[in-house]
Protein backbone atom coordinates (compact mmCIF):
# COMPACT_ATOMS: atom_id res chain seq x y z
CA UNK A 1 0.00 0.00 0.00
CA UNK A 2 1.81 3.10 -1.36
CA UNK A 3 2.31 5.59 1.87
CA UNK A 4 -0.11 8.78 1.34
CA UNK A 5 -2.89 5.95 0.81
CA UNK A 6 -1.86 4.25 4.53
CA UNK A 7 -1.14 8.13 5.92
CA UNK A 8 -4.72 8.49 4.52
CA UNK A 9 -6.44 5.28 6.19
CA UNK A 10 -4.67 6.00 9.52
CA UNK A 11 -5.95 10.06 9.36
CA UNK A 12 -9.33 8.17 9.17
CA UNK A 13 -9.39 6.91 12.36
CA UNK A 14 -8.49 11.02 13.76
CA UNK A 15 -10.82 12.44 11.52
CA UNK A 16 -14.07 9.78 12.61
CA UNK A 17 -12.43 11.40 16.58
CA UNK A 18 -13.58 15.23 15.12
CA UNK A 19 -17.31 14.01 14.36
CA UNK A 20 -17.68 12.72 17.75
CA UNK A 21 -15.46 14.83 19.89
CA UNK A 22 -16.09 18.51 18.23
CA UNK A 23 -19.08 20.31 18.99
CA UNK A 24 -19.71 21.70 15.61
CA UNK A 25 -19.51 19.81 12.30
CA UNK A 26 -18.07 22.80 10.48
CA UNK A 27 -15.05 23.28 12.95
CA UNK A 28 -14.39 19.44 12.44
CA UNK A 29 -14.59 19.90 8.92
CA UNK A 30 -11.81 22.25 8.60
CA UNK A 31 -9.91 20.79 10.74
CA UNK A 32 -10.36 17.70 8.72
CA UNK A 33 -9.79 19.51 5.84
CA UNK A 34 -6.70 20.98 7.08
CA UNK A 35 -4.98 17.88 7.71
CA UNK A 36 -6.08 16.29 4.39
CA UNK A 37 -4.49 19.04 2.67
CA UNK A 38 -1.05 18.91 4.11
CA UNK A 39 -0.66 14.93 4.05
CA UNK A 40 1.35 14.62 1.34
CA UNK A 41 3.72 17.28 2.06
CA UNK A 42 4.32 15.32 5.60
CA UNK A 43 4.11 11.68 3.73
CA UNK A 44 7.22 13.32 1.48
CA UNK A 45 8.89 14.96 4.17
CA UNK A 46 8.66 11.68 6.39
CA UNK A 47 10.02 9.51 3.68
CA UNK A 48 12.77 12.06 2.98
CA UNK A 49 13.94 11.54 6.74
CA UNK A 50 13.35 15.20 7.06
CA UNK A 51 10.53 14.66 9.81
CA UNK A 52 9.47 11.93 11.82
CA UNK A 53 6.26 11.03 14.77
CA UNK A 54 7.58 11.71 18.58
CA UNK A 55 6.10 9.40 21.63
CA UNK A 56 3.95 12.67 22.59
CA UNK A 57 2.34 12.65 18.73
CA UNK A 58 3.47 15.14 17.44
CA UNK A 59 5.95 15.45 14.25
CA UNK A 60 9.41 16.95 15.10
CA UNK A 61 12.47 17.39 13.03
CA UNK A 62 15.15 14.39 12.67
CA UNK A 63 17.80 16.37 11.62
CA UNK A 64 19.38 20.06 10.90
CA UNK A 65 16.80 20.10 7.88
CA UNK A 66 13.95 22.42 8.50
CA UNK A 67 12.10 22.46 5.55
CA UNK A 68 8.56 22.17 5.79
CA UNK A 69 8.39 24.10 8.90
CA UNK A 70 4.83 25.76 8.00
CA UNK A 71 3.44 22.42 7.09
CA UNK A 72 4.98 20.84 11.06
CA UNK A 73 3.54 23.89 12.76
CA UNK A 74 -0.01 23.80 11.47
CA UNK A 75 -0.18 19.99 11.78
CA UNK A 76 1.57 19.96 15.42
CA UNK A 77 -0.95 23.32 16.42
CA UNK A 78 -4.28 20.99 14.72
CA UNK A 79 -3.06 18.14 16.25
CA UNK A 80 -3.08 19.67 19.82
CA UNK A 81 -6.90 21.36 18.92
CA UNK A 82 -7.91 17.43 18.13
CA UNK A 83 -5.92 15.90 21.36
CA UNK A 84 -7.32 18.80 23.40
CA UNK A 85 -10.72 17.89 22.57
CA UNK A 86 -10.74 14.35 23.23
CA UNK A 87 -9.51 14.94 26.47
CA UNK A 88 -11.73 17.35 27.22
CA UNK A 89 -15.14 14.78 26.05
CA UNK A 90 -13.02 11.46 27.82
CA UNK A 91 -11.71 13.69 31.03
CA UNK A 92 -8.02 12.78 30.61
CA UNK A 93 -5.33 14.58 29.41
CA UNK A 94 -3.96 16.24 25.68
CA UNK A 95 -0.76 14.42 27.01
CA UNK A 96 -2.26 11.18 27.43
CA UNK A 97 -4.24 11.36 24.23
CA UNK A 98 -1.22 12.65 22.12
CA UNK A 99 0.68 9.39 23.52
CA UNK A 100 -2.02 6.74 22.44
CA UNK A 101 -1.96 8.39 18.85
CA UNK A 102 1.78 8.09 18.84
CA UNK A 103 1.26 4.75 18.94
CA UNK A 104 -0.95 4.56 16.26
CA UNK A 105 1.70 6.78 14.43
CA UNK A 106 4.36 4.61 14.75
CA UNK A 107 2.76 1.62 14.19
CA UNK A 108 1.79 2.89 10.72
CA UNK A 109 5.38 4.20 10.17
CA UNK A 110 7.00 3.15 6.61
CA UNK A 111 9.91 1.15 6.29
CA UNK A 112 12.72 3.74 6.62
CA UNK A 113 10.33 6.49 8.46
CA UNK A 114 11.52 7.71 11.92
CA UNK A 115 9.95 7.46 15.43
CA UNK A 116 11.53 9.49 18.32
CA UNK A 117 11.34 7.53 21.71
CA UNK A 118 10.75 8.84 25.48
CA UNK A 119 14.35 8.38 25.52
CA UNK A 120 15.12 11.24 22.89
CA UNK A 121 16.35 8.77 20.26
CA UNK A 122 15.26 8.84 17.11
CA UNK A 123 14.59 4.92 15.83
CA UNK A 124 14.51 4.32 12.32
CA UNK A 125 11.85 1.70 10.87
Amino acid sequence: MNRTLRALLMMGGFVLSLTLFFPSAASAGQLQDRMKARLPEIVTLKSNGVIGETHQGYLEFVGASRDGTDIVAAENADRTTLYTAIAKKTGTTVEQVGARAALKWKENLAAGEYFKNPDGNWIQK
